[in-house]
């Protein structure tokens, strides 16, 4: 007998999705809260808190430890503690991260498929293949990794039943990620569905001078070529049926706001377009919204009917008027002296335990 999938995603908010298959239900990377990073991320539209009280879900899967994909604001709201499926790091931050937010953790290992029904899995890879030396090309961190094997920041993974295959890449530079692909044979063709990134966050270009405003808009079109391009090097390894760009739709708000539009950062629909005409494979993109269900084996999508309450013009003029979460802090402008020093020397720890040797002098200057 041929058996049919049911499995299929219900995208929540960037990285968070709920996968189910046969009545289990997955909640991934969640993050549904806004103002993360210290008040500064948000969403479009933002995810309904009643929406987050009715979420129903068995597992939670995390990726790695980065706020958008672990949000302490989130975790706090959950209508309930399921376990949370971690990679096994050997350096235990995440999982004590977790542990402290209430949540039983289960470490799965690398590779290792952890039955969730007799049907429905989930295998969890280190990006980088548990190589330090691969690891070390392109994180700089090859004496911690010798030391460690892993402490790498991402992991991709593996949703299967007996009819449909889903890969979710989630954050993980190309370069690392691709020689697990290759060596566990995830680009066979068998792949229904790849979550893949297309955007990457961080301060460049918004955060830096330039000359002129050319130079400016010059580097942001070619850091949102570098993320389109590693999207589309992952649907070309992968060959999947479908793809869906995902995990970039946050939005700077507080007086970050007017940065927005230098990021770099195209959207969904954006990317869905860019990719359609570059990939030189036979994949359909899918651009999913808020509550959009996706079947997972055929790429159909049902659309979400719910209608954000406010406009992007009124949502953004709300949010770049919050503070900034350390904007409160009631602190002794005395002990900064004390504080940097202190600082300093945590740092320079850090850099002796990576090898890390630099002419580079840090200046900090205050009133």
């Amino acid at each position: 007998d041929v058996r049919i999938s049911a499995m299929r995603v219900t995208h929540l908010q960037s990285a968070t999705q709920i996968i189910e298959c046969d009545g289990l239900r997955i909640l991934t990377d969640p993050w549904l809260t806004e103002g993360e990073y210290y008040g500064s991320w948000f969403h479009y539209p933002p995810f309904p808190s009643e929406s987050i009280e009715n979420l129903k879900y068995d597992y939670i899967y995390v990726s790695h430890i980065h706020p958008d994909h672990v949000s302490d604001q989130t975790f706090q709201v959950l209508p309930r503690q399921a376990p949370v499926l971690i990679f096994d790091y050997a350096s235990k931050f995440l999982k004590a991260k977790i542990e402290r937010l209430g949540f039983q953790v289960i470490e799965c290992s690398h590779a290792q498929a952890v039955q969730l029904t007799p049907d429905f899995s989930i295998t969890i890879y280190a990006a980088d293949n548990c190589n330090p030396e691969l690891c070390g090309k392109f994180l700089g961190c090859a004496n911690v990794e010798n030391s460690y094997q892993k402490t790498q920041i991402d992991t991709l993974a593996v949703f299967k039943d007996g009819a449909t295959t889903i890969l979710n890449v989630n954050d993980c530079p190309f370069e690392l990620a691709q020689e697990v692909i290759k060596q566990h044979d995830l680009n066979d063709g068998t792949v229904n569905l790849l979550l893949v990134g297309y955007a990457g966050a961080g301060p460049h270009p918004q955060c830096f001078d330039f000359d002129s405003r050319l130079q400016l808009e010059e580097a942001a079109t070619a850091k949102r070529l570098k993320f389109l391009k590693q999207a589309q090097d992952y649907i070309e390894l992968v060959q999947p049926e479908t793809y869906a760009p995902f995990a970039g739709t946050y939005l700077l708000g507080s007086r970050l706001s007017a940065m927005n539009e230098d990021r770099g950062v195209p959207t969904v629909s954006e990317a869905v377009d860019y990719l359609s005409s570059a990939v030189s494979v036979g994949s359909q993109g899918v651009v999913l919204e808020q509550l959009d269900e996706l079947d997972a084996k055929n790429g159909g999508i049902q659309k979400s009917a719910k209608a954000p309450r406010l406009t992007y013009t009124e949502y953004m003029k709300d949010v770049s008027q919050r503070p900034l979460a350390y904007d409160s802090d009631d602190w002794d402008d005395a002990a900064l002296g004390d504080l940097v020093e202190l600082a300093n020397d945590r740092f320079s720890l850090k850099a002796q335990e990576i090898g890390l040797t630099s002419q580079t002098r840090l200046i900090v200057q205050s009133d």
